[in-house]
């Protein structure tokens, strides 16, 4: 959030900056030996995976993530409630507010929140299984959501990425004038670090002048031991791999554009 020109106001920013990603995580389960490279799956790769994403994204994993995301962008943790789901996924939301002096507490500070939900594949497709995290978080007051790009991303290794920023409501200057944002931004990925820039094509849609921002990432390069689920590289061979890579370029490119 740029500060050389901030605004001075007259009483509570009441403008709402809200930030969704779409995460989506890709592995390639192994098929049976039998079945090899086929549309059949492999029952104990799938046990396996459905374990491996239950343990790894459960509700007290997510609710340590999102703590870590509140505090980076200079929130406190006013209340959490979660819940894990059978077979598969799990949901928490974080109440937050700003940290703010003691002598400057403003009880609107409380009307941010910060939520994940994530959606599992609970079976593969020719061997691919897609996992899918939501995040949506909403802030008042100078609280920037921007700050926290690159950190959910690397959070999560992920894949393709659609991101949602939009700037709601208005608030006032210490003139009575109306304001419908506080900082200037052009488009999501110029808040993108390099290292990001680097690893993902970006492409961003733009509705400025209602405060609307978009931008959609998917990876740059497959490497393949990113996405292996329980396959070692020796199990495959030249050909196997070339296959494997090929139906994991396909499946980020339909992420990616949507189709």
């Amino acid at each position: 959030m740029n500060t050389k020109n901030k605004i001075p106001l007259y009483g509570f920013n009441n403008l709402t900056k809200s930030l969704s990603f779409s995460l989506y995580r890709l592995h390639y389960l192994p098929p049976s030996q039998k079945h090899k490279l086929s549309n059949i799956n492999n029952k104990d790769s799938i046990d396996s995976y459905n374990s491996y994403i239950n343990k790894t994204y459960s509700s007290e994993r997510l609710e340590i993530l999102l703590t870590k995301v509140c505090h980076a962008i200079g929130g406190n943790v006013l209340n959490i409630a979660s819940q894990d789901y059978t077979p598969q996924g799990a949901s928490v939301t974080l109440m937050i507010s700003e940290e703010a002096k003691p002598e400057s507490l403003v009880a609107h500070l409380d009307k941010s929140h910060l939520c994940i939900h994530t959606y599992p594949e609970e079976t593969s497709q020719e061997g691919v299984a897609i996992f899918r995290a939501d995040i949506e978080l909403s802030t008042c007051g100078i609280i920037s959501p921007l700050k926290v790009l690159d950190y959910v991303i690397d959070a999560f290794s992920a894949d393709v990425i659609d991101i949602d920023y939009r700037v709601r409501g208005m608030t006032r200057d210490k003139q009575g004038n109306k304001h419908f944002n506080d900082h200037d931004i052009t488009q999501i990925s110029d808040h993108l670090s390099q290292h990001t820039l680097k690893t993902y094509r970006t492409n961003d849609s733009i509705m400025a002048t209602h405060n609307l921002f978009h931008c959609k990432l998917v990876r740059q390069n497959i490497e393949l031991k990113q996405h292996l689920f329980n396959v070692n590289n020796y199990q495959l061979s030249c050909q196997d791999e070339n296959m494997v890579k090929e139906r994991i370029s396909s499946e980020l490119n339909e992420l990616f554009i949507g189709r």
